[in-house]
């Protein structure tokens, strides 16, 4: 990184002036100064900046020496940063003095709570969980059900059982802390939980069930500096998705995780991230990119200065890279270097990994007997361990080498141990499809071309599903050589699919070995033909064993009848939930021409015109019914293909897949129902008219409103424009003596300065020009009951004396009259604006204020009591549907995870808005979820993307300056000028509290422009 790009980082977060002052005021810190440094420390830690945060902290630790609370907030932040470093005895030892209950007494039970959890956590990862737990729930036992502290109770639980593999345990906590976040809407907590969730979900195997957690953790981050934890997320949803044998988007996630990575100290982690990146590439064939990953992750792990961890990972990873280039003499040197340093760094498991490959490096050099020596070591170590996967790995290992070396009964042997270790289930699809390669070879060696091109067929479909394009390649080869012997008019197209794979892989001893099998061809003698009981057995075990998932089964059956029938097209399509047909896999023709025979399909209303289609294309339609999954569409072209050699019924193995198609759905539906999602009770009350409350500090303000509801004494109403002022002054008049009379409420910027007069106080006929009759005023309008005046610091100044005496004595003198009037009304004033800086700056009569200000009532900001969003989002939900007559309008939890931890800078008005455009665009029965928020409050929950910003904008403005970051990546010059010109808008509205004048007048526009580009922008004009 360079100096220039720290210093592009630091004014995006605005942290640069805030290190400045630390490193100068050491000699006169105070108890606030020291706070604002701690708040610093945490956004480093946010970022992952561990090595500068922990030098702060240092620092800290002696000017907090005689503040107990600081230096207590200190230590643990010290302890979370040694944490992060792996530095996990040093962590411990930093907080570990506040263990004991009478070290804590001195500090409030908050942070005495907080300190319990890091203890707990920094005892976990020194390996004592059954102490971590215990002082978790001990913590536990001494809170309340709910609120921000349980929920990190919670969070240290779930995070300590999933140290020990207890996996639904931790679910159940992270749940948990969910909910007590929910009520604070911290944004650090939900983003922890949900990633909680998400890696319990993949150690589950609910792999789509992860993606989503993780999403909704990266919403939830959005915008915030949190580089570390984004790097995190983003590194484990690759980690799904290589579970979930989707290396594409693999390559994507982990291309962002190295990209924030590289902006922290933990190199260790960028350097795992370009491991990984460079294995995933490796799968999809991208070879040239994999080495320059894998060239920096060994490059990162060496300037580390631990490379016992790491460097035996990445050299084995190079080593494979190196041996499927065919490069086998540099392979082995990278091989054994990486065995030599996990040995000495008594690392098993990556040893053991490091043996693998370099027993396949010696079995592709065609070393038997060195291949089968190591296969035996790395089984060794595999059961010395007790992982299964390594276990199966090495069976597959010696299996091959015993076949190199002419052992088939022990290439067998293995072979059978590893069908009882391996289950049909989507994790083991790599080995059952190199357990079918396996068990072609052993076919072959025993000359029987027929089995063995069912084996090989099996392994293609496999390879194929997981898009590992080298195996793929590899398998097509073998099925060509097979295909040779037994059908040699089927043989060129797959030896010519994989000489084109490897060639644009680069692989040049298989690409010259295909090539020499594609020109041999015409040499092969063909084998006398199977028996017809044979045929049908070996297809239906072929189909019984692929039903790991329905794609898997389904891709076998087109291989199947491609392969048995010798049809020129063989497509299989399927409902998708829009009610179109997908294609599901299609041999013989283009992706384009299989969706344009899927579409026509689509668009058949009747059974009579699917007769028409069938003509037109001349092709067998064949329906897949199966009992409890849903169906499927069997193309085959020509129809009178569809049948098997020796004029064999397709129907025995078209049972068999529906049948399989019913266990893949029953599985699913396993899967799915054991991570089924908490349903939201999200409940609306009030103990005041018309307002709707639940926080603490909302409790307060109606306590305050019942305790004046007999007196008729001036009250002033302050907060935040949206915050509900008139729904405070509403209340105080429905719980008042004159709730039976009339409530008048008056903005004064409403009506213009030389009009307010005479509308507040009335005039006479002939006061002025245009008096041509009496008019009472608000005032008189309001005898009996209450006047309520809105923004009263805009009231003209002029104004203001009359509005005093009026105050004073009880009575008005309206234009033109020429005694004073005696009134009876109370008056309630709201304003969003500091009345005493008004009064100071001369703007605003002291005397009036102090009339004014007789009981003053605070509304705090949303943001202040994110605890009642959920209510009255649910209010304004079940309201909504009732006025635009929806029913049965649901809102998923994550939807309200964004709303908890949205700025809300226009307020209750603001969500209000927001509630009332997304039920205005609902359907009877829908579901409102985050993509159907307005587009303001998705961009809010987008992560900052690191690489390509522009960053001018408030850059150099210092700590009060405004800072933005725009991607660059893939969008037009428009697109980035209209994103900033919605940043712009959305700052000045936020600093102005909602006021679209003061907001406008800041940007150079008028009100009218103002609202013509919120319109434009689909933003709220409270936003």
């Amino acid at each position: 990184m360079s100096k220039e790009k720290d210093k592009t980082d630091n004014a995006v977060i605005d942290l640069e002036h805030a290190r400045v002052r630390l490193r100068s005021h050491a000699a006169r810190a105070t108890p606030d100064s020291l706070v604002q440094d701690l708040a610093v420390v945490r956004g480093l830690l946010d970022q992952g900046l561990t090595i500068e945060a922990r030098t702060r902290l240092i620092s800290l630790l002696s000017e907090a020496r005689n503040q107990p609370e600081l230096l207590a907030q200190a230590r643990r932040s010290l302890s979370i940063a040694l944490e992060m470093q792996g530095n996990y005895r040093e962590s411990l030892d930093a907080v570990a003095m506040y263990e004991p209950p009478e070290a804590r007494t001195k500090l409030n039970p908050t942070l005495g709570t907080l300190l319990r959890v890091q203890i707990a956590l920094a005892n976990n990862y020194n390996g004592d969980h059954p102490k971590a737990i215990s002082l978790l729930k001990a913590t536990l036992r001494g809170l309340p059900e709910e609120g921000a502290e349980v929920g990190a109770v919670y969070a240290g639980l779930a995070r300590v059982y999933r140290s020990i593999s207890e996996y639904p345990i931790a679910r159940d906590y992270s749940h948990r802390a969910l909910e007590c976040y929910r009520q604070t809407g911290d944004w650090r907590g939900l983003a922890e939980a949900y990633f909680g969730l998400g890696t319990a979900d993949i150690h589950e195997g609910q792999h789509e069930a992860s993606l989503e957690n993780f999403g909704q953790a990266l919403k939830l981050v959005g915008d915030h500096p949190a580089t570390f934890l984004l790097g995190k997320i983003y590194s484990n949803m690759a980690g799904a998705c290589w579970f979930m044998k989707r290396p594409q988007d693999g390559i994507r996630y982990l291309e962002k995780a190295v990209s924030y990575y590289e902006r922290t100290d933990h190199k260790n982690n960028a350097a795992d991230g370009y491991n990984n990146l460079g294995m995933n590439l490796v799968l999809v064939g991208q070879w040239d990119r994999a080495q320059e990953a894998l060239e920096r992750a060994l490059s990162i792990a060496n300037e580390t200065g631990e490379p016992g961890a790491q460097v035996p990972m990445i050299l084995d990873s190079l080593g494979e890279l190196l041996m499927l280039r065919g490069d086998f003499e540099e392979a082995r040197v990278y091989l054994e270097r990486a065995v030599a340093l996990s040995a000495k760094n008594a690392n098993k498991w990556y040893e053991g990994q490091a043996q693998r490959t370099l027993g396949r490096c010696f079995v592709a050099m065609k070393r038997g007997a060195e291949a089968l020596t190591t296969a035996k070591k790395a089984q060794e170590l595999a059961e010395e361990i007790g992982d299964r996967q390594a276990i199966c790995e090495s069976h597959l290992l010696l299996a091959e080498a015993c076949l190199k070396s002419g052992d088939t009964a022990g290439c067998g042997a293995n072979l059978d141990q590893l069908a009882q270790l391996i289950t049909d289930s989507p994790a083991d699809l790599l080995l059952a499809g190199e357990a079918q390669r396996l068990h072609g070879l052993v076919a072959m060696t025993g000359g029987d071309a027929s089995t063995a091109a069912q084996h090989f067929g099996r392994s293609v479909s496999i390879f194929d599903l997981l898009g590992d394009r080298y195996r793929s390649a590899r398998a097509h080869f073998e099925l060509g050589r097979a295909y040779a012997i037994a059908q040699p008019e089927r043989a060129a197209e797959h030896l010519t699919r994989a000489v084109n794979i490897f060639r644009e892989l680069g692989a040049h001893l298989n690409l010259s070995r295909a090539e020499e099998a594609a020109a041999a061809l015409d040499q092969t003698t063909p084998q006398q033909l199977r028996k017809r009981e044979t045929v049908v057995q070996l297809l239906t075990l072929r189909l019984a064993e692929a039903v790991a998932t329905r794609e898997l089964l389904l891709r076998e059956l087109a291989a199947v009848v491609r392969q048995e029938t010798n049809a020129g097209r063989v497509i299989i399509i399927e409902p998708d939930e829009g009610g179109r047909q997908r294609v599901v896999i299609a041999h013989g023709c283009s992706r384009k021409e299989s969706e344009a025979w899927a579409e026509d399909y689509a668009n058949l209303k009747k059974d009579s015109r699917r007769e028409a289609f069938a003509e037109k294309h001349d092709v067998a339609v064949i329906n897949l019914s199966p009992s409890n999954a849903p169906p499927a569409t069997l193309l085959i072209s020509p129809r009178d293909r569809a049948a098997l050699s020796g004029g064999l019924s397709l129907d025995p193995l078209l049972r068999v897949v529906e049948l399989g198609m019913d266990v893949c759905a029953l599985r699913a539906r396993a899967r799915s129902g054991s991570g089924a999602g908490e349903e939201s009770a999200l409940t609306g009350a009030s103990l005041m008219p018309g307002f709707i409350h639940s926080s603490p500090a909302m409790t307060r303000l109606v306590e305050e409103v019942h305790k004046i509801r007999s007196s008729d004494v001036t009250v002033l109403v302050t907060g935040e424009s949206g915050t509900g002022k008139e729904l405070v002054a509403r209340a105080i008049h429905a719980l008042s003596s004159r709730r039976d009379k009339i409530f008048v409420p008056f903005n004064c910027t409403a009506v213009p300065r030389e009009l307010s007069e005479g509308y507040l106080f009335g005039y006479r006929r002939g006061a002025f020009t245009g008096a041509v009759k009496d008019s009472a005023g608000l005032i008189q309008t309001a005898v009996g009951g209450t006047l309520f005046l809105d923004e009263i610091g805009d009231l003209p100044l002029d104004l203001q004396p009359k509005l005093l005496r009026f105050l004073q004595e009880g009575e008005i003198q309206p234009l033109g009259e020429q005694r004073p009037i005696k009134v009876d009304v109370r008056i309630i004033a709201a304003t969003n604006t500091d009345l005493e800086e008004m009064v100071a700056q001369g703007r605003f009569r002291e005397d009036l204020y102090y009339r004014l200000n007789v009981i003053r009532l605070r509304v705090p900001p949303l943001r202040e009591r994110r605890s009642e969003i959920p209510t009255i989002v649910n209010y304004y939900v079940n309201h909504y549907a009732a006025k635009f007559g929806r029913r049965d309008i649901q809102i998923e939890p994550q939807a309200i995870d964004l709303l908890m931890v949205a700025e809300w800078p226009g307020n209750v008005r603001q969500l209000c808005n927001e509630m009332q455009r997304v039920i205005a665009r609902a359907e009877d029965g829908a579901l409102i979820k985050p993509e159907h928020l307005s587009p303001e409050l998705r961009l809010m929950s987008s992560p900052t993307t690191p690489p390509g910003t522009v960053t001018p904008i408030g850059a150099g403005a210092g700590a009060g300056g405004a800072s933005m970051t725009l991607p660059i990546q893939d969008v037009t010059l428009a697109d980035a000028l209209a994103e900033v010109e919605r940043r712009m808008i959305a700052e000045a509205l936020h600093k102005h509290n909602g006021n679209i004048s003061r907001a406008a007048r800041e940007l150079g526009l008028t009100r009218r422009g103002l609202y013509l580009k919120l319109e434009r922008h689909a933003m709220s004009a409270s936003a």
